[in-house]
Parts: C-alpha cells; structure tokens; sequence
C-alpha cells in the first residue's frame, strides 16, 4: 500500500507573508518619507522667504526713497530723457543686504520649524494634530542678489516705474534621517514712481532688466 507525502506548505506561507510585510513596511517607509520631505521643504521655503522679506523691509526699504536710488534727467522742456540707476548705492544696499540675510538664516538655522505630524497624513482634520516634528532649514552656497526693474501701464499717459531686489539662495532642509537642498527664490519691491509723459527711451545700466551692480556673496 502506497502512501502518498504530505507536503509541509506552512514554510513556504510564512516566507509569503514575512515577505508582504516587509514590502508593505517598505512601502509604507518611502511614501512617509516623501511625504515628510515635500513638507519640510515647503515650510522651509516659506520661513525663509518670510524671513528675508522681514530683513529687507526693515533694513533696506524702509530707509530709502526713489530719489535715493535713481537720477531722473530732463530736457529743457521738462520731459524725462533718461533714468540712471545710482549702482553705487545700490551696490551698498546689496552688500548690506546679503550681510543681513546671511545673518538672519544663520540665527535660524539655530532653531527649528515644527511641523505635526498629522499634516504627512494629508487630512485637514487631522493636520494639527500628533506629535511635532522638528526641521532645520541651514544656509548653503551662496546668497545671490540681483536688482531689476519693470514698467507697467498706470493709467492715461502714466508710467509706473518698479525697482526691486531678486533674492536667491538655498537652504538644507534637515529632519531626522533626511536632508535635501531646497531654491529659495523671492523678490521684495524696493521703490517705485509715477511716470508723467512717455518713457524715457534711455535707461543707462538696463539689461534685460537687471541693473548690473555687485551679484552675490559667499555664505560661509
């Protein structure tokens, strides 16, 4: 009488199951940290930006007038020929405000952006909720800071004339066990007038509409 071998199956289901476990964690371990990553990379983009916008606002703009920054020339009928960036004291300016940006991102690197954790889940109920997770945004490379100026339509025979700083830099975002590089990238208005008449035709340093004056500084 044959007997037929009964084949032991629960060797072969436990590696079945050990190993959806492992992938289920795996998967879960990756989608977590993405989502932890983009999130952390957007609050630190906004801190930043919100920080250097303070910086220059209160250092920089709030000390300046049109006048200051630009000289108007007119012919003998009192019509604007030509506007020329004063670049001596904007290259004061950019240098004074890449010393302040560079101070105000180094004092916040020391401290940290606290994110819930109920935000990775993507729940606005839940959002707000669950234990904090805490980001360093810390400077790296350079700030670079770049002067550019627009004119916009402001009315019948107006010209709005807007000079502003572009702002550049980037930051480690650093969470536990994570880290990736962030561009930070705003712009903060610094001056602008009210242009009577036509445009002058005549706006020395203009370049693609940037004015050249000193382009960047190493952050240390």
């Amino acid at each position: 009488m044959m007997f037929r071998r009964r084949i032991n199956y629960y060797p072969y289901l436990l590696l079945i199951i050990l190993f959806l476990i492992l992938f289920i964690v795996f998967f879960f371990d990756y989608r977590l940290k993405a989502s932890i990553i983009e999130i952390a990379k957007a609050k630190a983009q906004i801190t930043v930006m919100e920080t250097i916008n303070t910086v220059i606002n209160q250092q920089i703009v709030s000390k300046i007038e049109y006048q200051d920054i630009v000289d108007i020339h007119k012919d003998k009928q009192d019509r604007i020929v030509m506007i020329q960036p004063n670049t001596i004291i904007l290259n004061k300016m950019m240098s004074g405000s890449v010393i302040e940006i560079t101070h105000a991102l180094d004092q916040l690197s020391e401290e940290s952006i606290e994110i819930p954790l109920g935000q990775i889940t993507g729940s606005k109920m839940l959002a707000g909720y669950g234990p904090k997770m805490r980001v360093k945004a810390i400077p790296v490379g350079q700030v670079n800071v770049d002067v550019l100026n627009k004119f916009d339509e402001a009315g019948i025979n107006q010209t709005r004339h807007l000079i502003y700083f572009e702002i550049k830099c980037k930051v480690k975002v650093a969470v536990p066990f994570l880290n990736e590089d962030v561009q930070v990238s705003t712009t903060v208005p610094l001056a602008e007038t009210i242009i009577i008449g036509n445009v002058p035709e005549t706006y020395v340093g203009l370049d693609d509409g940037k004015v050249p004056v000193y382009p960047y500084i190493n952050v240390k």
